[in-house]
This record gives structure tokens, C-alpha cells and sequence, in this order.
């Protein structure tokens, strides 16, 4: 069976990932959270819940002891540290198989106007995301790192893909195309191994996305 331990479980995006998570057979997971008090959305046999915080690194050795994939849907101004602990927290428990979000934006691949826009709107949080990228790409862990920009709650799960040094297209990305891709590296590991991956949902190329036109 494999493991699955979600960092930023009660985060949106982790919300379309484990429901397609518990169809599948064989996959066990671990719901990492901060707040046990919160709503507990899932109540399954295949879950098991941890309390703690990315921002201590024992928390994280302990919540990755028998993992086999952790898939991190974490973000804040304070990514990198969190990305940091994250790597080396795999690294004390042997774990080799990263999935993590990140941001479009980060190399400043966007078209413009989208670019300016963004940058204008987000643009304080690059220098973060694009250090997280970094330390990822920079590790020896078998990583994909995915890259949506604006992310919607629409229940489309087409997307685009751009690879780090192409141009990224759209101005939109669903969860539930994140949550697709996700599941399906998970199902089978092997794919998109180190890669850096822009995520769009297909026709959304404009000046900025549908919801601040």
C-alpha cells in the first residue's frame, strides 16, 4: 500500500485531492494539519490524521516516519522555511518522492499585460516562491513541482501544460485540475519526475483572469 501524507490538508486544493484519493485502492493517507480543533471535513478508514506545524521540523520527521509520497499544498510568506524543513525532514525518514505547489509567476513567464498584472496583484510573494522552487530543484528528491496561477473552485479538470523556460499559458487554474495531476503522479510515480510544471486551465489567455474582468 502506498502512503500519502498532505501537508496543508485543510487547505482548498487538498480538499478536491482526497476524495479522489480515497477512490482509488491502495493508497493510505495522512492528513497533516495544525489545528486538530478544526472541522475535520473526512472521517474515512484510509485516513489518519497528525497534528502539527510545518514550521517545526520535528513535526514533520514524525509525521513522515513510514511515508512513501508527500505532497505539499502549503504556501505563506514563509514557504521556504517551511520548504526547507520539508526536504530535510524527507531526507531523515529516506523519502524520496515530493509533489508540491507552488506559483505561476515566479520566473516572470506569464504573457503580458497577464505578467504585469499579476505582479502588481501577488507579486510581494515571488521572491518566496521562487526560493521554495529553488531549494526543491536544488535537493535530491525525486520532485515534480506544479505551478497554477489563480486558482478557482470550478469543477474542470482539463488543463494545460508549460515546462519551467516556456511561456505559461492561461490566466486560470481549477484545484480540480491540480487535484487530478496530483492523484495521478500518486497512482504512479514514475511521471513527471523532477519537473517544474506550469498548470492552466486551457482557453483562460487574456489580460487577467474571468473573476476580476
Amino acid at each position: 500500500m502506498k502512503k500519502v501524507l498532505i501537508l496543508g490538508a485543510n487547505g482548498h486544493t487538498s480538499q478536491e485531492i482526497i476524495p479522489r484519493l480515497l477512490n482509488q485502492d491502495n493508497i493510505g493517507i495522512t492528513l497533516f494539519i495544525r489545528n486538530m480543533n478544526d472541522n475535520l471535513t473526512f472521517t474515512h478508514p484510509k485516513i489518519n490524521y497528525v497534528q502539527g506545524d510545518a514550521l517545526n521540523i520535528n513535526d514533520l520527521k514524525k509525521a513522515m516516519q513510514g511515508q512513501n509520497i508527500i505532497v505539499s499544498t502549503l504556501g505563506g510568506l514563509d514557504l521556504d522555511i517551511k520548504t526547507s524543513n520539508i526536504i530535510q525532514a524527507m531526507q531523515y525518514n529516506s523519502i524520496e518522492r515530493l509533489i508540491a505547489i507552488n506559483a505561476g509567476g515566479i520566473y516572470d513567464e506569464l504573457p503580458e499585460p497577464f505578467n504585469s498584472w499579476d505582479k502588481k496583484m501577488v507579486g510581494y510573494t515571488r521572491p518566496i516562491n521562487l526560493k521554495a522552487a529553488n531549494l526543491i530543484e536544488s535537493s535530491q528528491l525525486q520532485y515534480t513541482i506544479l505551478r497554477p496561477i489563480w486558482l478557482t473552485n470550478k469543477p474542470i479538470e482539463t488543463f494545460e501544460l508549460t515546462y519551467k523556460g516556456e511561456p505559461f499559458k492561461g490566466t486560470e487554474t481549477s484545484r480540480a485540475s491540480i487535484a487530478k495531476i496530483i492523484v495521478d503522479i500518486i497512482k504512479d510515480p514514475s511521471i513527471q519526475t523532477r519537473k517544474n510544471i506550469g498548470v492552466s486551465q486551457p482557453n483562460t489567455d487574456g489580460t487577467k483572469p474571468l473573476a476580476y474582468q
